[in-house]
């Protein structure tokens, strides 16, 4: 199965390298009004140490929904509020629908109308249908002047100082009826239909931001999209759309993002808390613990649902919140190290244990438990009211990952898992990177890596650069080698490429020894 998968990305492309930061936490909600409203999350996040780096713009933050506008009435002189809370190290990412408002005197119609920029009907008129600004016209994504023009338009955003772009109602979405299928769209250099290209809008949208992103602050692109195709990895992350606040949500959230990653797509996550209804305490609690293992970590919901940040309910929810995101934060390493590997392998950073276990029956329906890698797993809670796991553990010997407890492999375990407990399991010769823990990325340099190293014959390559651009790609890391050796505590460190800026210190923890 992993040939299978590196054969097929190697096909459709593979999920570069990302930000480090884009690695951390996000919070959103459609439901920040103001520029207060975002001062009083991240000034909660700070308060409370809950790490955090990154918060999501809805569209509220838009004039009338107009896309690249700014909403000055109700978020303040425009940019203001983002470089206030960057101060803080919160990045802002702002969502971007393709849907164009129909207002004669705005600049992006105007300027699409001049240049017939925009979807057509049969008999030659701009399609028009219906979306958050009410009558909207479609950008025409297939036509390469199209997303030269779309591309440019994120300079705007980046000089507000936002940091990455959120596609949203992009496969195209519409209020009035589906778009039909004679719609007339372009096909790169020829006339074309919306039944034609439908599957590929989103994907030629992400596409046209992400060069935008790169032109525009010559970092790496952030960019998250609703809709896309097979390939759509190269440009964007995705999430799983408008999920609901159900425990049966949570329980296809694991299949959701494990099939994503065999599909290419390295880079997912859920909205951690659901997305719509109201979300309790202890669903909160089960759903981060699978968001500190999922590759995208966003809570998001939705207005007229209940307020989901963590202190919305009781200290235990903040407690538990707050463990498992500082766990996400002290393995970033790693969760870079496993996105240094997919950009050369295309394999996922979240995977089904069959990937790795396909002549093991036990694990072809496995949708509780996944790995992290290959030498992490993780077997979340899934089910209200449960304080126990019945997990599966493939052949060799694994070990707690907290208290490294040996376990013999290739039979099931009933583990305690209070609420604040997600059990999780190394296997022999894993090791595992940390840092110290910051309440976000650039708080202060990562110049100590500490390794967890669990019995068993082991080598671990650990990946270090700017975490931002693109030098690496011209030599500018370092690439590490760690090596254990069976019965021992000893590991030997080999430095593989010298590129960059060197640890102050590396230091070993033994667990399960």
């Amino acid at each position: 199965m992993p040939q299978v998968v590196e054969g097929y990305t190697w096909l459709t492309g593979r999920t570069p390298l990302p930000q480090l930061w884009t690695l951390g936490y996000h919070q959103s909600r459609w439901g920040y009004e103001s520029a207060e409203d975002i001062r009083e999350v991240a000034g909660h996040y700070r308060k409370l140490r809950i790490p955090c780096d990154t918060i999501h713009f809805d569209i509220d933050y838009m004039d009338g929904y107009r896309v690249f506008t700014w909403n000055e009435k109700d978020f303040g002189a425009p940019g203001v509020v983002i470089r206030e809370i960057a101060d803080s190290g919160f990045k802002s990412v702002c969502i971007i629908d393709p849907g164009v408002k129909l207002d004669p005197g705005y600049a992006v119609y105007d300027e699409g109308m001049e240049q017939d920029y925009f979807a057509k009907t049969p008999e030659g008129q701009t399609y028009v249908n219906a979306v958050w600004p009410g009558d909207a016209v479609y950008p025409d994504f297939g036509n390469p002047e199209v997303r030269s023009w779309w591309a440019k338009k994120q300079s705007y955003l980046t000089g507000l100082g936002v940091r990455g772009t959120w596609n949203d109602m992009n496969e195209p979405a519409s209020f009035r009826g589906e778009l039909p299928a004679d719609v007339v769209f372009t096909d790169e250099d020829k006339k074309s239909s919306h039944a034609a290209m439908h599957n590929v809008y989103g994907h030629l949208m992400a596409k046209a931001t992400y060069e935008g992103l790169k032109q525009a602050d010559g970092k790496r692109p952030f960019v998250i999209t609703r809709a896309c195709y097979a390939g759509t990895q190269k440009y964007s992350t995705v999430w799983t759309g408008d999920n609901q606040s159900l425990w049966s949500h949570l329980q296809m959230a694991v299949p959701q993002l494990c099939n994503l990653g065999l599909s290419g797509f390295a880079f997912a996550g859920t909205d951690v808390g659901g997305f719509g209804a109201d979300c309790t305490p202890e669903l909160l609690c089960r759903w981060v613990q699978v968001g500190a293992f999922s590759p995208l970590f966003r809570n998001h919901s939705s207005k007229g649902s209940t307020r989901q940040e963590p202190w919305q309910f009781d200290e235990t929810t903040i407690a538990v919140n707050r463990k498992f995101i500082e766990l996400r934060y002290r393995l970033l390493p790693y969760f870079y190290d496993l996105f240094h590997e997919c950009e050369k392998t295309g394999l996922p950073i979240m995977r089904p244990l069959v990937l790795h276990y396909e002549d093991d029956p036990e694990t072809f329906n496995l949708n509780g438990e996944f790995l992290v890698g290959e030498k992490l797993l993780v077997a979340p809670v899934l089910e209200q009211g449960a304080v126990k796991k019945l997990v599966y553990l493939p052949e060799g010997t694994w070990y707690d990952f907290e208290t490294g407890r040996p376990y013999e492999g290739k039979q099931y375990y009933m583990v305690d898992a209070p609420l604040d407990v997600c059990p999780m399991f190394v296997k022999e010769g894993g090791m595992i990177p940390t840092w110290e823990l910051c309440q976000y990325v650039g708080e202060k340099p990562y110049d100590t890596l500490k390794m967890l190293v669990f019995p068993g014959n082991g080598t671990y390559l650990h990946y270090r650069d700017n975490g931002a651009d693109f030098a690496y790609r011209d030599g500018a890391y370092h690439l590490y080698e760690f090596s254990g050796v069976p019965g021992q505590k000893e590991v030997s460190v080999k430095l593989l490429h010298e590129g960059y800026t060197p640890y102050r210190e590396i230091v070993f923890e033994t667990r399960g020894f």
